[in-house]
């Protein structure tokens, strides 16, 4: 139960658990995790929540006050916060670590699971969205100026992608440039020796930030001689860049939530089996933005145009002809550069984005089904449910169903 019952001069009064939640504010990835745990909540009864915002709130003192407190519960994603998690490596309490490690919290045994956006993933998508510009000479990595597990497995996952594809990849990272990694001499040079155009992959926005500003230092043009990916879609960053940066964006909202069932689940007396302490979470999407659009592949920036039109419009109910008026194209040649570039149709990229938000909210929220195919762009209810059922092989309410079941069947939880 999330509700404890204690006596107080002989009366019964409910105690909601005290849950300490330690996660890094200053960006969009903390914002995003936090609302997916108050997602979790909103369904549920509600716990005490403590929450630390930064590295120096969150110390190995602020653990053992909050262990003294007889705290029930820990949802930690600060990073570079091992003297913390040292501490909680050497507690029995309930604990959910998301996205970081260190302090020896990774081998502990009981009372732990572990929930990260999949590096696999996230590297691979890179990958195919710089592949389908079809322009690019070479491809390079921008690791992170740490040597985090993160940003080397993003690395390596990208490198894979392309090397499958025939395409050897040029990795700055602190594996190849040690200390040198944050040197302003060295990454000039390192953007200067890349055959152009080239794609770069930036391990997160932070990364592909400066990134981009080394090349609008040195003369080198974004995008006509280098195209930029980074990780996170944090607005303020993205949004604010010169040129706009294009980024993936994982499903922080979602990486919050598993978390918060996960803790729920330990704390009710749930043990999750060893093999499945990590819940590796998708992303959610890609956002193009200008760093990636080309001048120098006309169809290349015309379906990538397309792509940021739809991804913003799907769910208003927008059609193929509504895209193709928007950019004063014929429809068979629009459509034509589409299927070349993505592989699939317009209509199949709108349809896509508009189930997609229907499985997410048929998941995390309890709006009913009419609600849901009116938000995500349907006017009737009964074509998206035959579009989804013949995707699925299930119907919306089933599909529900099953997602209400997924900590026991994905975690094995007993």
């Amino acid at each position: 139960m999330a509700i404890e019952t204690q006596y107080i001069n002989g009366k019964a009064q409910c105690v909601p658990r005290r849950v300490v939640v330690a996660l890094r504010m200053a960006g969009v990835a903390g914002q995003d995790k936090l609302h997916g745990i108050f997602e979790y909540l909103n369904t549920r009864e509600r716990w005490q929540l403590v929450i630390y915002r930064t590295r120096q709130e969150f110390t190995a003192d602020t653990v053992r006050e909050e262990l003294g407190r007889r705290t029930d519960g820990f949802i930690v994603g600060i990073p570079d916060s091992d003297e913390a998690l040292a501490v909680l490596a050497h507690s029995d309490v309930p604990t959910v670590a998301i996205d970081i490690s260190g302090g020896g919290i990774e081998n502990r045994k009981d009372n732990i699971a572990f929930v990260k956006n999949d590096p696999a993933a996230i590297g691979w998508t890179a990958a195919q969205a710089l592949l389908s510009h079809g322009i690019y000479k070479s491809y390079g990595y921008a690791g992170y100026r740490t040597d985090d597990g993160w940003s080397r497995d993003r690395g390596d996952a990208f490198r894979d992608a392309l090397d499958k594809a025939g395409f050897a990849v040029r990795m700055f990272d602190v594996r190849h440039y040690d200390d040198k990694i944050t040197d302003n001499e060295t990454v000039a040079n390192w953007l200067k020796a890349l055959p152009k155009p080239c794609g770069i992959f930036a391990s997160c926005d932070d990364r592909a930030f400066e990134i981009l500003d080394a090349c609008n230092e040195i003369g080198i043009k974004v995008p006509d001689e280098i195209g930029i990916i980074g990780v996170n879609n944090d607005i303020m960053l993205c949004e604010n860049a010169d040129p706009s940066l294009t980024s993936i964006q994982p499903d922080f909202i979602r990486e919050g939530l598993v978390a918060a069932e996960l803790l729920e689940c330990m704390m009710n007396g749930g043990r999750i089996q060893e093999q499945n302490l990590t819940a590796k979470i998708d992303l959610q999407k890609i956002v193009y933005r200008d760093s990636t659009i080309s001048s120098v592949s006309s169809s290349g920036k015309l379906v990538q145009k397309a792509l940021n039109f739809i991804n913003k419009n799907a769910l208003k109910g927008i059609g193929v002809e509504q895209v193709v008026k928007r950019f004063k194209v014929s429809r068979s040649l629009l459509e034509l550069r589409f299927k070349e570039l993505q592989h699939e149709s317009i209509y199949e990229a709108i349809l896509r984005i508009r189930l997609d938000e229907v499985c997410r909210r048929l998941e995390f929220t309890a709006e009913p089904i009419s609600e849901i195919t009116a938000a995500c762009g349907w006017k009737n209810p009964i074509p998206p449910k035959i579009l989804f059922k013949k995707r699925y092989k299930m119907s919306m309410s089933q599909y529900r169903a099953s997602r209400r079941n997924r900590i026991s069947d994905e975690h094995h939880v007993s």
